[in-house]
């Protein structure tokens, strides 16, 4: 083995040796990091947030696609309305004026998927 050989071994081994002592040190740094958990999240609405999301009443109507759900008010006087999915997920309250049509949820291939009811909030 001439002595360019010898040197190029030396390097190679004292790289590997680099590698393996920040690959340990980085094993053990991370051996010692803690998981957090996500957040909590509300899974089910409580009883108080199920009575508090009363079915609208009759004079609304409502129809759901692929991509919307939407509201016709027939009622004399405006109402806020919002969807609640079969989930129990409830969408944002949305305004609905007499004698109009109104998008106010997503459609059944949605996050949620098929409406429940309408409801007011």
């Amino acid at each position: 083995m001439n002595a360019q050989t010898r040197r190029t071994a030396r390097t190679a081994r004292a790289a590997r040796a680099a590698r393996t002592t920040v690959g340990a040190g980085l094993g053990a740094l991370l051996a010692g990091v803690t998981v957090l958990a996500p957040p909590a999240t509300a899974a089910t609405p409580t009883a108080a947030e199920r009575a508090a999301s009363e079915p609208v009443a009759p004079c609304v109507t409502h129809w759901q696609s692929w991509r919307y759900t939407q509201v016709t008010n027939d009622c004399a006087t405006s109402l806020d309305v919002k969807v609640v999915y079969e989930d129990g997920a409830e969408g944002l309250c949305h305004p609905a004026q007499p004698g109009t049509t109104t998008t106010i949820g997503e459609g059944y291939t949605g996050r949620h998927g098929h409406v429940a009811y309408v409801a007011t909030c």
